[in-house]
């Protein structure tokens, strides 16, 4: 459910990609010191966009090293740390962490149970440290996990659920922009959900798991689903979570980055649903309720 919220390489400047790759590799060093080779292995793309974002908009200290890695020992690249880089370092531990132990008590995957094992000491420090992030991850992983016993139907009740674990980790300051944090995250995790969803129609129409495009077409009929046929009605529904996510971001005083973090929202997202034509308009930008 992680890996969305990328950028559309190919629409950015060289010195843009260079300092998004800054970004990534420095998440990536966070880990590594922070919580050893195993958080490593967690570093994913939606967590450097978060260190991004809450980095540039509160406008912080930023530390720049240069040098190889383990990866990559003969190539010099530019790491960046911050304190919202070492937040989202933990939130990505956090959110790999009980995930884990998520998968291990609903399928007992032996590779996902040995991980959860491994990260536990990372964890429970981590889950210490920021409790109000832990229990939201770990009510909603259970709501979720509810409601796919139920057979939930509704996109909306189980997109939201996620949603609500991205708000959290994407608001961590009580401050004048919280709400507006929030809501993006609330909408973007929703976004990620669906998006996640979509592409794992098929493979759980095979497996039998739940899929929530999947449970009404299955109390109808039990036929192989056609993703063609119903491409433009799940491009509505993601277009107007992405929307959402948008039109509270562009209300954030943000500067720094801020092109990069544009390309990743208008364009990014979508080339995991639609790589000939990732791209949303501006104009689609609006908020309802």
């Amino acid at each position: 459910m992680f890996g969305y919220v990328i950028p559309n390489k190919g629409e950015l400047k060289v010195r843009e990609l260079e300092e998004y790759q800054g970004w990534y590799c420095g998440l990536c060093r966070c880990l590594q010191r922070d919580y050893g080779f195993s958080g490593r292995l967690s570093l994913n793309y939606d967590m450097t966009f978060l260190a991004m974002l809450l980095s540039s908009l509160y406008d912080v200290d930023k530390r720049s090293t240069c040098g190889g890695c383990v990866i990559h020992p003969f190539r010099r690249r530019t790491k960046y740390d911050t304190v919202y880089v070492s937040y989202a370092a933990a939130m990505n531990i956090l959110l790999t962490y009980y995930k884990c132990l998520d998968d291990w008590e609903d399928d007992r995957d032996l590779i996902r149970g040995a991980y959860g094992t491994v990260l536990h000491p990372a964890g429970r420090r981590v889950g210490e440290r920021y409790p109000e992030q832990a229990g939201i991850i770990k009510q909603c992983l259970e709501e979720l996990k509810q409601a796919e016993f139920r057979k939930e139907t509704d996109l909306d009740i189980v997109s939201g659920i996620f949603g609500r674990i991205c708000g959290t980790l994407f608001a961590p300051e009580r401050d004048i922009w919280y709400q507006d944090l929030y809501h993006m995250g609330f909408y973007l995790g929703k976004y990620i959900y669906l998006l996640d969803a979509w592409d794992d129609l098929q493979e759980d129409f095979r497996k039998g798991s739940y899929n929530p495009f999947l449970e009404e077409d299955r109390q109808i009929q039990d036929i192989e689903p056609e993703k063609d046929s119903r491409r433009e009605q799940v491009r509505q529904i993601l277009t107007e979570m992405i929307s959402r996510a948008c039109y509270h971001f562009e209300r954030l005083p943000v500067v720094d980055n801020v092109e990069i973090l544009r390309n990743i929202l208008y364009s990014g997202v979508w080339t995991k649903f639609d790589p000939q034509n990732s791209r949303m308009d501006k104009k689609e930008w609006r908020e309802e309720g």
